[in-house]
């Protein structure tokens, strides 16, 4: 019998998607023409809750949403997607979160974020959903919301024995109450978050020439984080708990849209993790589900579905393509 789906809990940020596909992103002061234009859900939250059900997992998010017309259609994707969406707040004086996006030729992106209601869900809304926590296998989160939320979502998931992913994205601009890295399982930031969190904020962020996923993975364990999974872009991902460490190449894809990969490498982490796996193979896994969604235009519509990934992994088993591992 395949084992039970877990229960996965999402703090999930939205932001409806603006993206514009063009063949190079514009220079300061520049216009240029771009030549498509989609719009779409999106949200590190609600991307990473995305691949968590389509992987299997039962998603309950909790979420903020403007009472607009972006609101509306984030709740029915939801729903769309069978959420449990009983901890879906609407907030009746800010709008819903947006997310300007292009994406060149090359699949690279740049995104702003205007946050909206996400800045407005609030420690007391999370608490209303403290059984749901109760019951998951993981808890995941994100800095698309308040901090303080994050950080007493968090707390609330270790004072009940749940494992916590923290992605911590986008990187914080204001100094932070360091104390919250105590409470986390799985820190997943890329280079520049790693960077950011060991730096401090500040306009001296690293630079990937002075890069060592190794150094930066240990000061970050220092902090009290059990373990780090570093991502890596197209060269993979880079995982350690102080004791085992190991770098994990990506997978090769005709890469259309790398928006959203980092998001879909972090729900197929949730899944992998709330099914009991080691984590060295949560990783590769994930790194595969990352791959996968870099091969479609979008960022939650680009999710895969589990049977893809698994008629994916068959290919490459069959054809020996073992591109994830050292």
């Amino acid at each position: 019998m395949p084992a039970p789906a877990p229960k996965i809990v999402v703090i999930a940020s939205f932001m409806m998607d603006l993206t514009t596909k063009l063949k190079r992103v514009p220079r300061r002061g520049e216009t240029v023409f771009g030549y498509d234009f989609k719009i779409g859900p999106g949200g590190k939250g609600s991307n990473q809750a995305v691949c968590a059900k389509r992987l299997g997992a039962q998603v309950t998010i909790i979420a903020k949403l403007g009472n607009d017309l972006f609101g509306k259609e984030a709740l029915k994707s939801y729903k769309k997607e069978g959420f449990d969406t009983t901890l879906v707040f609407i907030d009746p004086e800010h709008a819903t979160g947006v997310a300007p996006i292009f994406v060149e030729d090359s699949g690279e992106n740049i995104i702003a974020i205007i946050p909206g209601a996400n800045s407005h869900l609030t420690p007391k809304e999370v608490e209303k959903g403290i059984k749901k926590i109760k019951s998951a296998a993981v808890l995941l989160a994100n800095f698309e919301v308040p901090i303080e939320t994050t950080y007493y979502a968090l707390k609330t998931a270790k004072e009940n024995d749940i494992t916590t992913i923290l992605n911590p994205a986008p990187a914080p601009i204001e100094p932070i109450d360091e104390s919250i890295y105590k409470m986390v399982d799985i820190l997943t930031p890329n280079e520049t978050e790693a960077m950011g969190i060991v730096r401090g904020p500040g306009p001296e962020g690293g630079t990937p020439h002075e890069f060592k996923p190794q150094l930066v993975a240990e000061a970050l364990l220092a902090k009290g984080v059990k373990n780090v999974v570093i991502t890596l872009g197209q060269s993979g991902a880079f995982y350690t708990d102080g004791r085992e460490s190991e770098f994990l190449k990506a997978f090769k894809v005709n890469t259309v849209d790398a928006t959203g990969a980092g998001d879909a490498f972090n729900g197929a982490l949730a899944v992998a993790i709330g099914e009991g796996r080691h984590i060295k193979d949560c990783v590769v896994y994930a790194n595969m589900v990352a791959a996968l969604s870099t091969t479609r235009f979008g960022t939650a519509p680009a999710m895969p579905h589990r049977a893809e990934v698994e008629k994916w992994r068959k290919f490459a088993n069959e054809t020996q393509l073992n591109l994830g591992n050292g």
